[in-house]
């Protein structure tokens, strides 16, 4: 054997011997992050189970955050929970009135060689967004009582709106379109596939604003909570 081989050689087998070393590292710092990993989970679990308030919340917060809408309709949600009363009262925002498509369709004239928008009426516009707004509510609430299987959450205190100019103050606020609340029990023997949002808020008792498109915001104080 030349030095040079042996010099090559001895190299090798110690790069060899940091590759193995390190790996059994890697080993021990996957295995040791899948065990906190797992513990994590279980622990979570458990607290669910338990009814914890920041577990129900976590829980709640995946399955808002897995709520899909639209691009273009950006709807986010605040909420709290009281494990005394097993309540989840809930916040969701939707987009302004003025932010919503106005356009009914579009129209190729012939004679100017042009495309033109043909826009909604305002009656038009006013049950477009009052009947997207109560879809959200109805939604809102199926979502989470659907996820939760576990049956934690007993009641829902629910208010959907908007964030915008409040008319008589002129200051930025969420104004609320709907108000309810709505018993698990209850609202789980709906048949979601035959019923019209409107109809069932009214069933419900709910707080429903006659003008969102005006900004005409509900009272919820007669909602009830507990």
């Amino acid at each position: 054997m030349t030095k040079k081989y042996e010099t090559d050689f001895a190299a090798y087998e110690q790069a060899e011997v940091e590759r193995v070393n390190t790996l059994a590292v890697e080993k021990d710092r996957f295995r040791q992050e899948l065990d906190d990993h797992n513990h994590s989970i279980d622990q979570f679990i458990a607290n669910l189970s338990y009814g914890d308030a920041e577990a129900v919340k976590e829980y709640i917060s995946l399955v808002v955050e897995n709520s899909t809408y639209p691009d273009h309709f950006e709807v986010t949600h605040e909420f709290s929970f009281e494990p005394k009363t097993a309540e989840l009262r809930m916040s969701v925002t939707i987009p302004t009135p003025d932010s919503f498509p106005a356009i009914k369709e579009y129209k190729y004239l012939k004679t100017s060689d042009e495309i033109r928008e043909v826009p909604l009426s305002q009656v038009e516009i006013k049950k477009r967004y009052a009947s997207v707004l109560h879809q959200v509510a109805i939604r809102s609430l199926h979502e989470v009582f659907e996820a939760d299987r576990r049956g934690l959450i007993r009641t829902i205190s629910l208010e959907v709106g908007t964030k915008a100019q409040h008319p008589a103050t002129g200051r930025l606020s969420f104004l609320p379109f709907v108000g309810v609340s709505a018993e698990r029990d209850r609202f789980m023997e709906f048949d979601l596939s035959g019923l019209i949002p409107l109809a069932t808020l009214k069933h419900l008792g709910a707080a429903i604003s006659k003008d969102p498109v005006a900004l005409i915001a509900v009272d919820v104080t007669g909602v009830r909570k507990s």
